[in-house]
């Protein structure tokens, strides 16, 4: 029997880790899908098919912070690293509170300004890197590892990406990408409708935008995001640059194979 006083006989817990941003800085490409509807079966679903993370939309979908702790777990027991696209831009409350609920990483919508990127490096990393507050439950274990000892670990499983989808942002891009975030995402849908060409993400003020994003990435060594429409498209990324890549969602593939099955039945 163990003895709870001896320190020796107890079994060490540690901070979970991240095993998307580890990819990342072995230099490897990362893939993720995401889930927009609050159903924590689907981000399991997800993490046993392979995905290395799990976007949880919490700014185009169904979230509150309850279905994002739900979510969370439903990302760990598939084994997959669960990231949070928070709702709105420059907001440290609600960064702090989707990490503090056990999300590996943040993705910022609308980073326009190096400012913004700062904003965000800071709510998203404790002193000294940033100044965000104090209070983890599910990183701890729920108070198995001590406070000392997450603080050492936490930052560095911390994935920090912001979505570059204004005109605004690509006027900023180098120096934002200066500011030392873990990546920049490629917002095609917003660029095409900030340069008014509709749904167009294949127009060429969107792709040299894209261009210039990946570009500013590589001069500062951190990762650049694309989301890819199909397999080609992905390997077509990678072959450029890019070393986040991401897929659809799962109510995507819900009524994609659905409208093909039935389209082939009639």
């Amino acid at each position: 029997m163990l003895n709870p006083n001896n320190s020796t006989n107890a079994c060490a817990a540690s901070i979970r880790v991240n095993g998307a941003k580890r990819k990342l800085l072995n230099g490897e490409v990362v893939y993720s899908s995401s889930v927009r509807l609050p159903e924590s079966g689907l981000c399991e679903l997800l993490g046993y098919a392979g995905w290395d993370f799990v976007l949880l939309d919490g700014e185009h979908g169904a979230m509150d912070a309850l279905s994002i702790d739900r979510m969370v777990q439903g990302c760990f027991a598939g084994g997959t690293a669960p990231i949070v696209r928070v709702l709105r831009p420059n907001d440290p409350e609600a960064v702090m509170h989707a990490l503090d609920l056990g999300a590996q990483g943040i993705l910022m919508p609308h980073c326009r300004t190096a400012e913004d990127a700062c904003n965000f490096k800071n709510a998203g990393l404790y002193p000294p890197e940033g100044t965000r507050g104090f209070g983890p439950g599910r990183a701890t274990n729920w108070g198995r590892i001590s406070g000392a000892d997450y603080l050492a670990s936490a930052n560095s499983e911390t994935l920090l990406l912001a979505l570059i989808e204004d005109p605004e942002a690509i006027d900023n891009v180098e120096s934002i990408a200066a500011v030392g975030l873990d990546g920049l995402w490629v917002g095609v849908g917003d660029l095409a409708l900030g340069y008014g060409v509709g749904t167009d993400r294949d127009h060429p003020k969107v792709t040299n935008a894209a261009a210039r994003i990946l570009a500013a990435c590589q001069a500062h060594n951190i990762a650049c995001g694309y989301p890819a429409r199909n397999s080609g498209e992905a390997r077509w990324a990678v072959q450029q640059g890019y070393r986040l890549i991401g897929f659809g969602g799962a109510e995507q593939y819900v009524m994609t194979e659905s409208r093909r099955f039935l389209s082939d039945l009639s």
